[in-house]
């Protein structure tokens, strides 16, 4: 089967080269996460009519479940203000003050997966509107408007959430069964971190952990190995734009493993010697500024 969570997550030529030669030695990593997909109950079976976009779905899903504020403000704030407070209300979230533009805050942790999954199904598509077109704010929020008016495009997502909830319902499960509880146990919960204005961006950042989740199938080294590149990628960038990060995980929640590995020990592995991450992460920030522009991180 085509592991298409991995395939378009590679790293552009001139960084892949890079990490190439800085960090040969991934052979024991992949070796290790097939060990541990080994070991792990039976696979999901289950996949929804369209992968790509229901692994996007699962992730903000998740960040929905995971995160105390609302996770993707950028795009939240180009919803029409009453639009934006269902959605933040259905997602379990609550303002603070009393002001309309005020902060929220999630209020209960105990909202139906399946209302989180209609919630979080809803972003992929607003997300592809707003960037497709590259718009400033007030322009996306004319789009995203036009978009929720159009009957077509209501009964396509309405008709894709049905198609998927037997795949989220097998996700959700295994999710709920302690992985949730796992990544809440690293620390609080950032979703969609956006690094060097959007060049890259990170799924979540969990406390000082980051958290990469995949809904794919893995069907062989070439698909692990571009997994570890893009943490890879992820911490050193992440590390060059100051944030404090002690550990990376990779989420292969098709197989039930959350593999968590310390940085140091994740980065001198793979270097094959111990490394200044502070320093080889602005020289690779570098190498990544140098060879696309910005993508502007409206909300994924």
């Amino acid at each position: 089967m085509t592991s298409y969570a991995i395939r378009s997550c590679s790293e552009p030529p001139a960084s892949m080269h890079w990490l190439a030669q800085q960090f040969p030695h991934r052979a024991w990593l992949i070796a290790d996460l097939q060990r541990q997909i080994g070991r792990a109950p039976a696979a999901i079976r289950a996949c929804a009519p369209e992968p790509d976009r229901f692994g996007q779905a699962m992730e903000r899903t998740l960040a929905f479940d995971l995160c105390d504020t609302p996770p993707y403000p950028h795009l939240l704030a180009s919803l029409p203000e009453d639009g934006m407070r269902r959605l933040l209300t259905t997602a379990g979230y609550a303002p603070t003050t009393d002001t309309a533009d005020g902060p929220w805050h999630k209020t209960t942790d105990h909202i139906p997966g399946a209302r989180l999954f209609t919630v979080g199904s809803l972003l992929p598509g607003l997300d592809r509107v707003v960037h497709a077109r590259r718009t400033n704010p007030d322009e996306a929020r004319e789009l995203i408007q036009a978009v929720l008016r159009d009957r077509r495009a209501i009964t396509a997502y309405a008709t894709g959430a049905r198609a998927a909830r037997p795949a989220f319902g097998a996700f959700w499960d295994s999710y709920t069964s302690g992985f949730g509880s796992a990544l809440r146990g690293y620390g609080p919960v950032t979703a969609s971190l956006s690094l060097l204005g959007g060049r890259r961006i990170i799924d979540f950042l969990a406390g000082t952990t980051i958290v990469e989740y995949k809904t794919g199938h893995f069907d062989d080294d070439g698909d692990l190995d571009a997994l570890v590149e893009q943490v890879l990628a992820y911490a050193l960038l992440a590390a060059a734009s100051g944030h404090p990060v002690t550990a990376v995980v990779m989420y292969l929640a098709r197989y039930h493993v959350l593999a968590r590995y310390p940085l140091g020990m994740f980065l001198a592995r793979v270097a094959g010697q111990p490394i200044d991450v502070t320093e080889v992460g602005r020289r690779f920030a570098a190498v990544v500024e140098a060879e696309q522009p910005a993508r502007r991180p409206l909300g994924l």
